[in-house]
């Protein structure tokens, strides 16, 4: 059985001398506090796949993702603490169960790590790959890459049912676009900032619009809701995965003057966006804003010695 979840997650208003400076009131959306391995977007997109498998005769639960994936290291814990057979398919044929804390911390929670090249990898969202792997591994219930389906899309749309308050903005960081759709098909008229942590992220568009599609949201409702939608793509630092000095000492800042703790991988870069665009104007003073923290503070395990707080 899973430990106890704190749902709904706490909605808390940041105290921080930029933001007060500019007449905003910025709250923070605690799902970094949903649960200590399973946290933030990835249980959020991880629930009804659960759901899912509790009501089918599966064999067990396989999924996608790379080197440092924060899904797979949800997936894996789930599946320990629910007593549930995990698969993971792995970017990156020359890995092993030890390259990394996430790849050591998903095999020592009983996920199976299968590791494939680059190409085989690319084949994850065709349908005759996917048959394959079952006839291979049972009858699974495929999960995509992120938990980047019609569940994990409906199960991020609870951050917005959980808000009690009216914001302006909701920001967030994304890497597949599936909590972005989510906030999006949820909330009204407030717009939603969307933070790309990959290089090229402009394709996070393409991958909200085709979800909202999958919702259910006909051509005239997708393209209203995509002009509530601004995509902050020049803050992914490099890319997936990538940080510099810049980026470690403002998080070591954000840390030291507001307790919140941030990873370099996502929730550093979202946070790093929101500060600059409220310095541009593009987040107008007198605003109200809802950071959403999806998580991933295990990614920080890596980069430890740079930070002045623990995991």
């Amino acid at each position: 059985m899973l430990a106890k979840l704190n749902l709904p997650s706490k909605l808390e208003l940041i105290d921080y001398e930029l933001f007060n400076s500019f007449n905003i009131k910025c709250y923070i959306k605690r799902d970094d506090q949903i649960h200590g391995e399973i946290s933030g977007n990835k249980w959020r997109k991880l629930n009804l796949n659960i759901e899912k498998y509790k009501q089918g005769k599966y064999d067990g639960i396989l999924t996608f993702g790379g080197a440092y994936s924060n899904h797979i290291h949800a997936t894996a814990a789930v599946g320990r603490d629910a007593g549930i057979p995990t698969i993971g398919i792995i970017r990156g044929q020359e890995l092993t169960t030890t390259s990394n804390a996430t790849l050591k911390a998903a095999a020592d929670a009983g996920m199976q790590l299968i590791f494939v090249n680059r190409e085989e990898y690319s084949w994850r969202y065709e349908r005759d790959y996917k048959e394959l792997l079952r006839r291979q591994h049972g009858n699974v219930l495929v999960i995509e890459e992120g938990g980047a389906n019609y569940l994990g899309l409906m199960g991020c749309t609870a951050i917005v049912a959980e808000i009690d308050i009216e914001p302006d903005y909701y920001i967030l960081a994304s890497g597949t676009g599936t909590t972005a759709a989510g906030v999006l098909l949820a909330v009204n008229s407030e717009k939603v900032i969307s933070v790309p942590v990959l290089k090229k992220g402009d394709f996070i568009r393409d991958e909200i619009s085709s979800l909202l599609t999958i919702a259910g949201l006909g051509e005239d409702e997708i393209a209203e809701k995509m002009q509530q939608l601004t995509l902050a793509t020049n803050y992914h630092f490099g890319g997936y995965g990538k940080f510099n000095e810049t980026l470690i000492s403002f998080i070591n800042e954000v840390y030291k003057d507001t307790g919140i703790k941030l990873d370099q991988v996502y929730t550093g870069k979202m946070f790093y966006a929101l500060c600059d665009l409220v310095k541009k104007g593009e987040i107008p003073d007198g605003s109200t804003v809802v950071v959403v923290h999806t998580g991933g503070l295990q990614g920080t395990s890596s980069i430890a010695e740079l930070l002045h707080f623990g995991v």
